[in-house]
């Protein structure tokens, strides 16, 4: 009797499922976790510590100057990046995607030195085609990257 419900349960599920859809939403996660965890956002502060993960701590003043506000999902001030790499900024009410705007930036981003290492910043695009521009900017605490000089 169980085994019964058990089955017709499943098919049920089965025939109103998109499979295309639930593949892909699967492994979206699947891969957002993964990439949280190798990151060391997924794992406790006291965990990352015994890892030798450190996040770093944010300069006090974002040192970056892009083509509009910062790309804001709601959350408040870079929360529509991932890390300094555009991702999506609301804007009229509504969520646009994003992309790398090379408009002052042949790159599309730059570094600048600040409080004891340096902000990663990048200008972004916003909608197709562009609805809104805004930047995205990541610090690190590590030594900033020199360019490299002519060989002895």
């Amino acid at each position: 009797m169980f085994e019964r419900q058990t089955r017709l349960v499943a098919e049920n599920l089965a025939r109103t499922v998109d499979r295309r859809t639930f593949l892909k939403r699967t492994s979206q996660g699947a891969f957002a976790t993964l990439v949280s965890l190798a990151a060391g956002h997924g794992l406790s502060r006291p965990a990352a510590a015994a890892r030798g993960i450190t996040p770093p701590q944010p300069s006090p003043t974002i040192s970056c100057s892009p083509p509009g506000p910062y790309c804001n999902t709601g959350g408040g001030d870079l929360s529509g990046c991932h890390g300094a790499h555009c991702w999506q900024h609301l804007s009229g009410g509504q969520v646009y995607q994003c992309q790398v705007y090379y408009q002052y930036y042949a790159a599309g981003c730059w570094s600048t030195s600040s409080g004891g290492g340096y902000w990663t910043c990048c200008d972004c695009s916003c909608g197709t085609p562009r609805v809104a521009t805004c930047g995205c900017a990541q610090f690190s605490s590590a030594p900033a990257p020199l360019p490299s000089g002519p060989s002895n």
